[in-house]
């Protein structure tokens, strides 16, 4: 099917509009603030390590390691600023500075480390001289300064005597060429210089850059211009270029292909050129760049162009055939549907319709009248071009706007295939059919009464049924009446998850498929149902897919729900496409393919071009797998090790207690973002999905050998590294050993001592059941004892009661008498005269003789205080102020009497006891609210 694919591509024309549209963008630029390589504004120089990949920059803090994940910055000893860095053959990265120069290589642990070479140079003038440029040659290393040049070779320097200040010295065509101030063009070939005839007028000029031309030419670039020298005369390169280089100040250059070259100025960025000296391209600080003073240029392996400024470091993808148009000033909008038609190319935005020739490199975009405001759709039918606007749908002849429908919101309009002359339009609220006029025009014919929902996608099947996404609604399929005026059926597909917002609908060779915010469906007609798309999902993997763009029956882009994109041919995995700077409008991704060899991706703020011959290097591409950078304890970081290729990882072995591991990766591959997956043998299940992380943390893992799988999305190699846990010392293979004799002796020694503590055991018990009879004899007689205490306690107690029962019958007795008495007298004092005294003195004796005094009151609080233990004493003594009185009523009150009858004991009135009952409480500091017969009923010493 690829095969087929390319073949079509054969027979277009050579000459191409989307070519056309690429003029018109500009290579990706990836821009690196100070912030993110943590060093200095400036980089003097940049070079590439041929093994590792790993890209270099000379920046004023030092040397900067980029490998593509993590910035790494190594300073000089004295902390000097880095002018010139140079990637040697034999893996060494040399750097010069001010009065210093050396090689950088990795140590042990595969970190870099210094080696200065400044000991080998006698000359006490080096202090003040500083390395600005450094050129491996046949000959040696060329380290230089504006004054001298050193050799390096064999570890030793020789001092060489230039002609006079020199400029930077270049290696063109296998010569060593260098400009010498006042003098002109040397050639350094043997440690020694010869002057090139005729170069005496470069002696006036500034040379900053010597890059290699056409058959065997040199391009020599100085401030005031370029010259292209064949080996005997020097002409000027381009008049043109040569007069925006004076301008801006040329200061570097670099050969980029052998057909373009790449200038850098001081003043304004970077200008492409092709070999004829024309410029192709101009890159600044308004197009992308972070700067427009260019410090440094280098050509990588990936033939991508970093670019070293006074603030800062760019990275512009030249090798991409990937290019973008961005709308700096925001002119144009956000880009929602773009068309080429008649040489001239329309971007829909929500600006309005715009429209620009292809007749230059540069575009000039021009709204088109009347159709400002939210442009939906743009498509070409018929050689005419129709456009979908938010006020209607437009014809669009040139730059001018014909409206020819009102109905609102022009989203989709499709050519239906059962009916090839009309066309069918999804707008805000209803379905609109369009027909040719007498003109051969589209105009609205009608719509097609019994629907109205909003629709932004619509598609027709092989079986005439016209599918349609109501946005945020779900899906109907609709079978048109013959006449298209209406529906003669509706099957409606609206479940929860298809009524998303995120549902996008398409077909793909032959199917309809619908892509909603968890998988991937598509339509089975026999059952009338949607199920997962398992071939697709497959073809997809971990990922998922938010949006398919199909190219042709058996090819599509897919957008994928990181925002990446993705490109799958049938029966094939998907293959990413390079793009980091993706700046999708959500919900509203748009991908058009034009004259079946370019796709532009409609952007936030422009679109990008998207040719077809990248999907063919992509397929045949070969990236390396990506390099474990590091292994890192995580407690103990000065035992990590570092790595700096893929090559024969060793295996390592860390203590237990150094289990928590900290493994860093990363792919020095800079035009593309990699994303990575990794599995760890013997401790996770499977790989994981792919992510952009760069690192990963294992914790605590258990003793053992382990082997970490690396994967990355550009590459299908895995890359593995081994390590151990190693088993603590109290658990390896002697300590076992030693273990299990231990243990056998323990036994032996844990049998023999079961014998003696049975003998033990069976004495113990023997002595153990004479004292339990003994003690049992003891414990029956205490019971006895106890018993007959018990017993005695409870007769005392029932006799202190009777006792004390009949003391208070005793005492109520005493009342009686004395009211007797008081009757007596009362009898006495009424027959006055007539009464018998001695009679009366016989009976009132009597009755006093047999009053009991004070005695009985003890004898009652003797009784009372054997029931009561001792609750007199113990009330007296917390309450001293108490009077007999008191301690009586007390007494009383615990015996819970009723006032009369505490009345009648005391032989006093009611009155008199409620004073009593006042007092007592005042005595013992009782609150109102307190009970005085509760509270003696209850009392306890300290209640």
């Amino acid at each position: 099917m690829r095969r087929k694919l390319w073949l079509l591509f054969i027979i277009i024309p050579s000459v191409s509009y989307g070519q056309k549209i690429e003029t018109i963008c500009k290579p990706e630029i990836l821009n690196f603030t100070k912030q993110t390589y943590n060093a200095y504004h400036q980089n003097w120089g940049i070079t590439q390590e041929s093994q590792t990949r790993f890209m270099y920059f000379a920046n004023s803090k030092g040397l900067i390691e980029y490998d593509g994940n993590h910035w790494e910055v190594y300073e000089l000893p004295n902390k000097q600023k880095v002018r010139s860095a140079v990637a040697g053959i034999d893996g060494r990265i040399y750097t010069g500075g001010l009065g210093e120069f050396g090689y950088w290589q990795s140590d042990k642990t595969g970190k870099l480390t210094y080696h200065s070479l400044k000991a080998l140079i006698n000359d006490p003038s080096f202090a003040g001289e500083e390395i600005w440029n450094i050129l491996p040659t046949s000959e040696g290393i060329l380290f230089q300064s504006f004054a001298f040049i050193y050799l390096y070779q064999n570890n030793k320097i020789t001092n060489l005597s230039p002609p006079g200040n020199i400029m930077f010295a270049y290696q063109v065509n296998g010569r060593v060429l260098l400009g010498v101030i006042d003098k002109g063009l040397y050639e350094f070939k043997h440690k020694s210089f010869s002057f090139i005839d005729n170069s005496s007028f470069l002696g006036k000029e500034s040379v900053n850059t010597i890059l290699p031309g056409r058959d065997q030419t040199i391009v020599i670039g100085t401030n005031r211009g370029i010259y292209l020298y064949d080996g005997n005369d020097f002409q000027p390169f381009n008049t043109t270029t040569n007069a925006f280089l004076l301008q801006n100040q040329l200061n570097r250059g670099v050969m980029l292909n052998d057909t373009t070259y790449a200038f850098g100025t001081i003043l304004n960025g970077i200008v492409i050129t092709n070999t004829q000296g024309e410029i192709i391209q101009h890159l600044n600080q308004k197009n992308g760049l972070q700067n427009n003073t260019i410090l440094s240029l280098y050509k990588d392996a990936d033939g991508n162009l970093w670019t070293g400024m006074d603030k800062g470091i760019s990275l512009i993808l030249i090798n991409s055939p990937l290019r973008y148009y961005q709308d700096y000033d925001g002119h144009l909008g956000t880009v929602y549907d773009i068309a080429l038609f008649e040489k001239k190319l329309y971007l829909g935005t929500n600006h309005g319709l715009f429209v620009s020739y292809l007749q230059s490199r540069e575009a000039d975009f021009q709204l088109v009248p009347k159709t400002q405001g939210q442009v939906w759709d743009l498509e070409v039918i018929d050689n005419q071009l129709l456009c979908g606007h938010n006020n209607g749908t437009f014809l669009i002849e040139g730059t001018q706007a014909k409206q020819i429908s009102s109905v609102t919101g022009g989203w989709i309009i499709r050519k239906l295939k059962k009916h090839p002359d009309l066309l069918l339009q999804g707008t805000y609220t209803q379905l609109c059919i369009y027909k040719k006029n007498a003109s051969f025009q589209w105009e609205l014919a009608h719509t097609v009464s019994g629907f109205s929902a909003p629709v932004n996608q619509l598609e027709e099947d092989d079986f005439g049924y016209i599918w349609v996404n109501k946005v945020s609604k779900g899906l109907n399929r609709i079978k048109l009446s013959a006449d298209t005026q209406k529906m003669d059926s509706i099957w409606s597909y609206e479940t929860p998850e298809l009524k998303s917002a995120a549902v996008n609908l398409c077909q793909i060779n032959k199917r309809v498929i619908v892509t909603t915010n968890q998988q991937v469906l598509q339509f089975d007609p026999d059952h009338n149902v949607f199920e997962p798309a398992t071939n697709l999902q497959k073809q997809l993997g971990p990922d998922k897919a938010r949006k398919f763009f199909p190219i042709n029956p058996s090819a599509s882009f897919v957008l994928k729900t990181d925002g990446t994109l993705g490109f799958i041919e049938k029966d094939n995995s998907i293959k990413e496409i390079p793009m980091k700077k993706f700046q999708w409008f959500d919900d509203y991704e748009n991908l058009v393919s034009i004259d079946n060899r370019t796709h532009l991706i409609c952007l936030e703020n422009g679109f990008g071009v998207l040719p077809e011959n990248l999907i063919t290097s992509l397929l045949s591409s070969t990236i390396q797998p990506p390099v474990i950078r590091s292994i890192v304890p995580l407690d103990f970081p000065t035992l990590g090790q570092t790595f700096r290729t893929d090559d024969n990882y060793p295996a390592f072995a860390f203590n237990y207690n150094q289990n928590s591991l900290i493994i860093s990766f990363s792919t020095p591959h800079y035009g593309n973002e990699a994303k990575y997956s990794f599995w760890l043998e013997n401790s996770s299940k499977g790989w994981s999905n792919f992510q952009t992380m760069d690192q990963k943390e294992f914790n605590n893992l258990a003793p053992g050998k382990y082997i970490f799988h690396l994967r990355s999305n550009l590459s299908k190699k895995e890359t593995q590294l081994e390590f151990e846990i190693l088993s603590p010392w109290y658990w390896n293979q002697w300590s076992i050993s030693i273990y299990v004799l231990m243990l056998i002796g323990a036994c032996i020694f844990s049998y023999w001592l079961h014998l003696q503590r049975v003998k033990a055991h069976q004495e113990r018990v023997r002595r153990k059941l004479e004292k339990k009879l003994r003690k049992q004899e003891e414990e029956s007689q205490k019971e006895i004892i106890q018993l007959r205490n018990q017993q005695l306690e409870q007769d005392v107690i029932r006799k202190s009661e009777e006792l004390a029962n009949s003391t208070m019958t005793l005492i109520k007795k005493n009342e009686l008498l004395l009211q007797i008495k008081q009757e007596v007298l009362d009898i006495k004092t009424e027959l006055g005269s007539k009464s018998n005294s001695s009679s009366f003195k016989e009976i009132i004796h009597l009755l006093e003789s047999n009053i009991s005094t004070d005695h009985d009151w003890q004898i009652f609080e003797s009784n009372f205080n054997r029931v009561h233990e001792e609750f007199l004493q113990k009330l007296i003594h917390e309450y001293p102020t108490l009077t007999p009185s008191d301690l009586r009523l007390a007494a009383y009150l615990r015996m819970n009497l009723s006032t009369k009858e505490i009345a009648q004991l005391f032989n006093i009135t009611y009155r008199s006891v409620e004073l009593k009952r006042y007092r007592l409480r005042k005595k013992m500091n009782l609150d109102t609210d307190v009970n005085l017969g509760e509270f003696m009923m209850k009392y306890t010493n300290g209640n």
